[in-house]
């Protein structure tokens, strides 16, 4: 089959014969479209009217910030959902998107992006309010249960620092959180703080409910010690009675005897479940999963959808 060449008019000769309304009419339509495809993530904080911008770290807090500010309030998230706030590092639209934001309310449990990038952000914009959400909260401090690198079963940290940074991983933490950040858009936003108050004892209410149901569901278990890969889940442990055994140490791969260590303690007690997180390597959970014979359980803890996946971590570590 062969194909016939057919010649077309130039666009110059095309543009000689389109009357000049028309020609001006189309220039304007592209240049319009091309300055539309040309905008960032600033486009996402644009105020609307009153309403507060209001950056922060993980998407957790995004349920927070809306759950008081309800449509008085834009968030913008600085580690989207699926990466990890150890290791994300911004794009340069992210960093330039914070000059539209009123606050940026941090975490300030010692968690890697904000380590790393708070006091940079603070010296890029010098007038950008940065609040602490966490500087009414009681830190874990060597409460994991992991083991040393002779293989012995030991006490550390995952920070470096003395901290846990994973305060949101509990609801009687978030309820602390959700009231600091309350206090920081009622001191913005005066005229708002009736109806802050209203929305934040609706959404204390429902945090304090959860806690009781879970407690309940996990009242009744009788292995009351987890494995899991990346140390998360101190804080919730803690609330309900349960031993967090971390394959982790410090934020490392565990050495042979503790991992030996750790496969000898999983079978003399029936440990079945590994639990991993999707933004971390999954790698090392299941091939400890295969080890004990038992199974990788994959939980993320970074969910927008605060209150529903906290009720889903706990069905998990119950076996539902």
């Amino acid at each position: 089959m062969s194909f016939k060449l057919i010649k077309r008019p130039g666009f110059y000769s095309l543009i000689k014969r389109t009357p000049p309304l028309i020609v001006l009419f189309s220039f304007l339509l592209v240049i319009i479209t091309l300055s539309g495809c040309t905008g960032d993530q600033r486009g996402n904080l644009e105020k609307n009217g009153d309403s507060l911008v209001i950056a922060c770290t993980i998407p957790p807090q995004e349920e927070f910030i809306k759950a008081i500010g309800g449509d008085n309030v834009t968030v913008f998230v600085m580690v989207p959902p699926g990466a990890s706030p150890h290791t994300y590092e911004p794009s340069p639209s992210q960093i330039k998107g914070l000059e539209s934001a009123d606050m940026y309310i941090s975490l300030g449990s010692g968690l890697e992006f904000e380590n790393r990038w708070l006091s940079r952000i603070q010296g890029m914009y010098p007038n950008l309010p940065i609040i602490n959400s966490s500087k009414d909260i009681v830190f874990i401090t060597g409460e994991e249960h992991t083991f040393t690198e002779n293989g012995t079963a030991g006490d550390t940290n995952n920070t470096g620092n003395g901290k846990d940074p994973h305060v949101w991983v509990s609801l009687r933490n978030a309820a602390t959180i959700v009231n600091t950040t309350y206090e920081a858009l009622s001191r913005f936003r005066p005229a708002k703080k009736e109806m802050f108050d209203r929305n934040r004892d609706n959404y204390l209410a429902n945090l304090s409910q959860l806690d009781r149901e879970i407690e309940k569901e996990l009242s009744t278990l009788s292995l009351r010690k987890i494995i899991v890969y990346h140390p998360s889940l101190g804080y919730f442990s803690r609330d309900y009675n349960l031993t967090q055994i971390s394959v982790e140490v410090e934020g490392h791969e565990p050495a042979a005897k503790s991992l030996a260590a750790l496969i000898d303690e999983a079978k003399s007690e029936n440990i079945t479940m590994v639990f991993a997180e999707p933004e971390e390597s999954t790698r090392g959970a299941e091939k400890l999963s295969d080890e004990i014979n038992g199974r990788m359980v994959i939980i993320s803890t970074l969910s927008s959808d605060y209150i529903r996946n906290m009720q889903h971590i706990a069905d998990k570590i119950s076996g539902q």
